[in-house]
């Protein structure tokens, strides 16, 4: 074998065509100890403080999407409808950017609708999150939880009656009553609360996990209306149980949730300005994956069995009440 010098093995190498690093201009100086960090990187390196992200760099990164706890307050990230048609593979890197399913998002963007796709920690996350669907040409927006106020429900009412131009409503278990003029009534949302309830009686073990003696489980559906005007972002709520359908007159009918449908058809003839927006139920299996139905468990407290024998009793609520509230406060944001 002939010997090969040092230089002449060099220039056998072969020549690498690209950039490994990143370009000086593409660094992120840290504000707080100001050293350089590599664009791909949300906290600086060197003292942890996060870092400030501008659209050039946003390039080079993609949303931390994780699992939050219902009780996590977040910025949800909502893409709105588009016309363009995404191929598998396509469908398949936005999802994956996003830790959805595929189907889901293929869903999602069929509905023609503005649904969440993704619910973020932090408004920088969700804005990386807009970055990363305009790559692929699809327009999105952020809506923080403490913006849609979901937790303040609408309030409740108990009667409702029309006059010529203002609708007047009686709210519930109060002496208040607010006056809209019909032209001022913007939105209309129906849909339905699911309950579930499991209530388990569980003995008490001295080792182990309690053991399970007796479970008793009962479902409810009720209707519902949420009313939204003009200048008001908290609405009303109108509940097939306990409201009074007299407004109705002779339309009244004796069960309650046609008469929450004949309601609306009456909303509609005297405010034709309000939008109506009737497809929570086709929308609530997308809504689900996203804003997930909420379930509680409650101790019941014990209960006696024998002498000095006690069983440990709870009831497990799940309940849609909460993901309707977000959908029917989102939709009002979205006027």
């Amino acid at each position: 074998m002939s010997e090969m010098n040092s230089e002449d093995w060099l220039k056998e190498l072969p020549l690498q065509s690209e950039n490994i690093g990143f370009r000086a201009e593409e660094m992120l100086r840290c504000a707080k100890c100001a050293r350089t960090n590599p664009p791909t990187r949300r906290k600086c390196f060197y003292c942890g403080a996060e870092l400030e992200i501008f659209e050039a760099q946003s390039q080079f990164l993609k949303p931390n999407v994780r699992t939050l706890e219902a009780w996590e307050k977040s910025f949800n990230l909502i893409i709105k409808p588009t016309n363009k048609s995404f191929d598998e593979t396509q469908t398949a890197e936005i999802a994956k950017g996003l830790k959805i399913e595929t189907e889901l998002l293929r869903k999602i963007i069929e509905s023609g609708k503005s649904l969440p796709v993704a619910r973020v920690e932090s408004e920088s996350e969700a804005e990386i999150g807009r970055s990363f669907l305009r790559q692929f040409d699809v327009d999105s927006i952020v809506l923080s939880d403490e913006t849609m106020n979901y937790e303040k429900v609408p309030r409740r009412l108990r009667r409702i009656e029309f006059d010529d131009d203002k609708t007047i409503f009686i709210l519930f278990n109060h002496d208040e009553v607010v006056e809209i003029a019909n032209e001022d009534l913007s939105l209309i949302v129906t849909g339905t609360i699911f309950e579930r309830k499991i209530e388990a009686t569980e003995k008490r073990q001295r080792k182990g996990e309690n053991k399970i003696l007796e479970t008793t489980e009962t479902a409810s559906d009720e209707s519902l209306i949420d009313v939204y005007s003009r200048h008001d972002e908290t609405g009303f709520r109108i509940m097939a149980t306990g409201f009074d359908f007299s407004c109705l007159e002779a339309e009244k009918g004796i069960l309650a949730n046609e008469n929450i449908k004949k309601l609306v058809g009456k909303f509609v003839r005297v405010a034709p300005n309000a939008v109506v927006i009737n497809d929570y139920l086709k929308m609530r299996e997308l809504l689900g994956k996203i804003w997930e139905v909420e379930q509680k468990t409650g101790s019941q407290g014990f209960k006696r069995e024998s002498f000095r024998k006690f069983n440990l009793e709870n009831v497990t609520t799940v309940s849609n009440t909460t993901q309707f509230t977000k959908y029917s406060r989102f939709q009002r944001h979205l006027l």
